[in-house]
């Protein structure tokens, strides 16, 4: 049976990354802390390695070697990356921390965060909008001011499509269904970033999958309201 990275059509990398003088020690981060496929740590995952892994997380963030991006997750800074002002985007995090939370492939980026990733959403935001099979509380981010917030959805039921980030591989909905997402209910103004978002999104997806998803997700009356909002901006 292919295990969660094989079905994200990812190859492991077996590594270790950039070792660095530190005092008379030298840090690094070993590959067995990380959550693979990604580049996110936790006590947790460190204690796999390390005895006293506070104080040695504690250690490698002093060093530059990882980010504290929310209380309890880190990131490994990538080799050449370091030694800068190194910090991965909006989407990139909750990619990962969807990811750290529900396991490899279980995890995606939904809403907003789906539309931005889609390129229908130019301006960042400070919020990100992770899916799971379990609900979450949510993570406020250190690293970068904003919020993930997590919503309880079945992904082998959406639309996934496979995501890069810089933080590994995720997941995040497809154009098609990120309209219906963002389409599930009235649209409030013309300020509602969730408009601009579809209007965008409306214009590079396939119809016939648009419709076909929203019959098999039970989106029609989305399909509906986007459609709507579509024809009253002519």
């Amino acid at each position: 049976m292919p295990n969660s990275m094989q079905i994200l059509g990812y190859k492991p990398r077996i590594c270790i990354l950039l070792g660095m003088a530190y005092g008379a020690r030298e840090t690094a981060v070993p590959a067995r802390a990380l959550l693979e496929p990604t580049l996110l740590l936790t006590g947790r995952s460190a204690a796999v390695v390390y005895s006293q892994p506070a104080a040695e997380l504690k250690r490698l963030a002093d060093a530059g070697v990882i980010i504290k991006i929310a209380r309890g997750y880190y990131a490994a800074v990538p080799i050449g990356k370091q030694g800068g002002a190194w910090l991965p985007s909006m989407e990139d995090l909750t990619a990962g921390l969807a990811s750290a939370v529900y396991g490899p492939g279980r995890g995606a980026l939904w809403g907003l965060s789906a539309a931005r990733v889609h390129g229908a959403v130019p301006r960042a935001i400070a919020a990100g909008y992770a899916l799971g099979p379990a609900q979450h509380r949510p993570v406020t981010l250190l690293a970068r001011p904003g919020q993930v917030t997590f919503r309880k959805r079945d992904p082998e039921r959406l639309d996934l499509d496979f995501l890069e980030t810089e933080l590994g591989p995720g997941r995040v909905t497809s154009v098609a269904q990120t309209i219906l997402d963002l389409s599930s209910r009235a649209f409030d103004d013309e300020g509602d970033p969730r408009t601009e978002a579809v209007r965008h999104l409306m214009t590079s997806v396939d119809a016939d999958e648009l419709a076909d998803l929203a019959v098999r997700v039970r989106g029609q009356a989305a399909l509906h309201r986007a459609r709507t909002l579509v024809a009253h901006a002519h």
